[in-house]
């Protein structure tokens, strides 16, 4: 019997791009207690519509609570498809599937629309670090025309996918209409917005210019710095100098008896008075000491700094491992009392189903003592009825 409808709503999935010469995944959205989710929907009785749609989970910034970013594949804009099964999912994908996948391959003519809430402020931005992941890597996706979208074997039957993949080579599926698939609608009516994820804009040449310089990156005593690794902007200077210093400390106690070598001193040194060798050497070595004393105290301000930075960093994990704790419990509370109130609900018909039950009883008791109308209607069923099972046997 050949396939005509397609209907696969908000199943799990997981996406796949090439950018820049690799491979990137997308498998985990935020809150990671959640699942990015893929529908589609095609019809070719009531007339020749599709829909392609990626759900996925994001938190932000104009607003705390969870939301999601919608990803719509126009069917007028894929060019070609094609499906594969995957019986051992690459490392990237095991955290969301553990079993065989199926591979929905979708070649574009134009990349993917994205939509946001209406509410979003433009341009879009994440509430925190884990959802800001998520919308770096959706701008790529926005910008690409091959996706590969990965879901459970066996959800779609192999005559549905080659079904699927017939009706876009001949090139006939347009978008579905109507009120349930108008942008204006979604977001529980909230509305959403077709939206372009740039990347962020660099600031002005006179914004710049007044910013403070970053903060250099921390020092990392056990590790031996490279030659090709230049030292930090606030330590350079000093290195230098201390070198200048040890080549000139060397030269001034080597020199030739042909040509004196001509020393390269620092501006306080070349300014000075000429003055005895070992007066000179001395100085030298004061100078040296004190930058070596400077250098210290730089290092030691910057494992204090890069320990703080640690410590900031494990709470913020923390507490986000304490809200994602917070969220799963509260969905657990949710479905226990929507759970309660589908069994209120049950025991309240069944209530009424009683009180009805003895109504009946209670209206036969009364009606039947003087009601000879009554009493011969209740006896002439009675006979219907044993005439019925008689007949049957």
């Amino acid at each position: 019997m050949p396939t005509s409808c397609v209907d696969l709503e908000q199943t799990t999935a997981a996406l796949e791009w090439q950018w820049e010469g690799s491979a990137r995944f997308l498998a985990v959205p935020d809150p990671s207690n959640t699942a990015i989710r893929f529908t589609i929907r095609l019809d070719t009785e009531t007339g020749n519509r599709a829909v392609f749609e990626v759900m996925v989970p994001i938190k932000f910034k104009d607003q705390g609570s969870a939301s999601a970013i919608y990803l719509r594949i126009s069917p007028l804009f894929i060019s070609s498809f094609d499906f594969s099964t995957q019986t051992n999912p690459s490392d990237a994908l095991k955290k969301t599937f553990n079993c065989s996948t199926t591979c929905l391959n979708f070649q574009l003519d134009k990349p993917i629309a994205v939509l946001v809430p209406k509410y979003v402020t433009e341009p879009v931005t994440a509430a925190r670090v884990r959802s800001g992941k998520i919308l770096d890597s959706l701008r790529e996706l926005s910008q690409v025309k091959a996706l590969r979208i990965y879901i459970r074997d066996a959800l779609l039957s192999l005559d549905q996918l080659v079904f699927i993949r017939d009706c876009i080579s001949q090139r006939k599926l347009e978008p579905f209409s109507g009120p349930d698939y108008d942008i204006s609608r979604m977001y529980s009516g909230g509305g959403a917005k077709a939206t372009a994820l740039a990347p962020p804009v660099p600031p002005s040449y006179e914004k710049a210019a007044s910013l403070a310089p970053p903060v250099p990156p921390p020092y990392e005593r056990k590790r031996s710095r490279q030659d090709s690794d230049p030292p930090p902007n606030n330590l350079s200077v000093i290195w230098n100098k201390l070198r200048k210093l040890e080549s000139m400390m060397a030269g001034a106690q080597e020199p030739t008896e042909i040509e004196k070598p001509q020393l390269e001193l620092p501006d306080q040194v070349e300014k000075a008075p000429p003055m005895h060798q070992a007066d000179l050497t001395e100085n030298l070595n004061a100078e040296n000491a004190q930058l070596r004393d400077q250098v210290m105290r730089l290092e030691n301000k910057m494992l204090a700094l890069q320990e703080k930075y640690e410590s900031l960093e494990k709470k913020h994990e923390r507490l986000e491992k304490e809200h994602e704790s917070l969220e799963r419990d509260m969905l657990v509370l949710q479905e226990t009392q929507n759970n309660a109130n589908e069994q209120e609900d049950t025991t309240i018909i069944a209530m009424q189903d009683d009180i009805k039950a003895l109504g009946d009883r209670t209206d036969y008791i009364e009606r039947g003592k003087d009601d000879e109308d009554f009493a011969k209607k209740i006896k002439e069923d009675i006979f219907h009825e044993l005439a019925a099972r008689v007949a049957c046997g």
